[in-house]
């Protein structure tokens, strides 16, 4: 198997830094508890140069620079941003293993499909570098050599050949500590005078179980590459979930909404990973003091489109009032669908619709799930009851085949409906002109006061308090139904073209022989 590991160096730091830019160029050293006493874990560049170092003490790495910024090494938020990472790569990696702090373990084997495995490596650490990360790539077939040259090497990119021919004897001893052997594994060789790989690995194998039993054994078959563990990919979580913490409480929304920028902007990568989309979000603000808010917020749309998804909530978080300052920021998908993705065409309008989806979205969440619903046609023989609400979505373009309605396709003829009708006025127009439904329905036909001509023919109608004369009129369509009931009814339907109104459905009921508006033509 084809595997990689992608080292990035100083991670925590680097993910401070990317989640307050603030902190860019400054001294920065995170420290964690080392048997009662602090130790700095991690420095940045500009810690370093000043000579602070991991190992040492915060008050000796305070000693040196006072102005270091010192804050806590969270290895659960360290790791949890490396899965987060992961997941990101999903579309150039099927599978990863998250190797806290610094690194992850990604399956390389659809690199062939990418264009080779340098190529592939390319991408990856173009996609690191997007997310605002520095990173290291090396390609290989055993973990140990593969871990090794990415850590202990200065090239950002590597490919060990499948059968070998990357030897190590250059590296040092210090990459058996790194997770294999455990931390002080080297010294006893370095008391031997040995500091690098390569001599390690030349000393006969019987000499070094003879002397150092199984840990001579196991660090003699790591040097000469013959690391047989196995690359095992982590399980995705069920809950997708992102947490910014602001480095102070604020009460401006500059700061929080750039928090929300970058939740977001994870939060979106790791729903592309997966070619999922959001559908249901819970935005939780965290305050410096007292229980926390809690924000749903329901898109009209499946979307995993950052700029969407902030966008919305921005407007949510504007018309929060909230009495004490913010300190966390959390987004939740609690609801998600798969993203099939969308190939555009000529005329697609893909920012009017954002922009369409912004207010519908807006108007959901403010007003209920409720609020906005759509009409899904039901088998009845009833205009006004030819309907039910379902929940809205936004619809996008269908995909039109062959021989379709749509796209009847060469030598084929649209399949219209085998109905007789009468025309009048304009009988060139076809006849879907005739039982084409209008795109607008009243709740209840309204009654029409109408006049008619000696013959039956319909010439006016009064509708809004005025006279309307009819200019056109196509019809009868007839529509009957319910005879084994109580409530039967039988009606005339024509569409009706009036003076300053436009075109009207009406319809002539054969209970009374009146004239009713069912809907009106755009």
């Amino acid at each position: 198997m084809r595997l990689s590991y992608l080292y990035l160096p100083r991670f925590p730091v680097q993910r401070r830094v990317n989640d307050t830019p603030s902190l860019s160029g400054r001294p920065v050293l995170l420290h964690a508890d080392d048997r009662g006493v602090q130790r700095v874990r991690f420095a940045s560049g500009s810690a370093q140069k000043r000579g602070i170092r991991p190992g040492q003490t915060v008050a000796s790495a305070s000693a040196l620079e006072p102005s270091a910024v010192r804050l806590p090494f969270e290895p659960e938020r360290e790791a949890a941003a490396l899965l987060s990472l992961g997941e990101a790569l999903l579309p150039l990696a099927p599978g990863f293993q998250v190797d806290a702090p610094e690194g992850l373990w990604l399956d390389a084997s659809a690199a062939k499909l990418l264009g080779g495995e340098a190529r592939w490596a390319d991408r990856v650490l173009a996609a690191c570098r997007a997310a605002g990360f520095k990173a290291r790539c090396v390609v290989g077939s055993e973990r140990f050599t593969t871990q090794a040259l990415a850590r202990w090497r200065n090239d950002s990119l590597a490919v060990v050949p499948p059968r070998g021919g990357v030897e190590l004897p250059a590296l040092p001893l210090g990459c058996l500590e790194d997770g294999w052997l455990g931390p002080d594994a080297a010294a006893p060789f370095r008391a031997l005078g040995l500091s690098t790989l390569g001599e390690l690995a030349g000393l006969p194998a019987g000499a070094l179980v003879a002397r150092f039993g199984n840990l001579g054994l196991t660090a003699a078959r790591l040097c000469r590459g013959e690391d047989d563990s196995r690359f095992v990919a982590d399980t995705l979580p069920e809950v997708l979930e992102e947490t910014v913490l602001l480095d102070w409480p604020a009460e401006a929304l500059e700061p929080v909404l750039f928090a929300l920028k970058t939740a977001v902007d994870r939060l979106c990568a790791r729903l592309q990973g997966r070619q999922q989309a959001a559908v249901r979000l819970l935005v939780t603000v965290g305050l410096d003091r007292g229980a926390p808010l809690q924000v749903p917020l329901v898109l009209a749309r499946p979307s995993g489109q950052s700029k969407l998804l902030v966008e919305l909530i921005r407007h949510r978080l504007t018309d929060l009032t909230v009495a004490e300052p913010i300190s966390a920021l959390t987004v939740r998908v609690d609801e998600r669908g798969r993203d099939p993705g969308r190939q555009l065409e000529l005329g697609d309008a893909p920012a009017g619709e954002a922009e369409l989806e912004v207010v519908l979205s807006r108007l959901q969440s403010a007003l209920g799930e409720d609020a906005l619903f759509s009409a899904e046609p039901v088998a009845r023989h009833r205009p006004e009851e030819g309907w039910s609400p379902r929940r809205f979505f936004v619809p996008s373009p269908p995909l039109r085949e062959r021989g379709s309605r749509e796209d009847p396709g060469e030598g084929s003829k649209p399949r219209w409906p085998k109905r007789k009708a009468k025309t009048e006025a304009h009988p060139e127009l076809s006849l879907p002109t005739v039982f084409t439904r209008p795109p607008r329905l009243f709740k209840t036909p309204a009654h029409l006061t109408v006049e008619l001509a000696t013959d039956g023919r319909l010439t006016s109608m009064n509708v809004a308090g005025r006279r309307r004369k009819v200019h056109s009129l196509w019809g009868p369509e007839r529509l009957t139904g319910g005879w084994w009931t109580q409530d039967v009814f039988s009606r005339d339907y024509y569409r009706v073209e009036l003076d300053g109104v436009g075109q009207l459905w009406v319809f002539r009921d054969g209970r009374d022989g009146e004239f009713y508006a069912q809907g009106i033509f755009d």
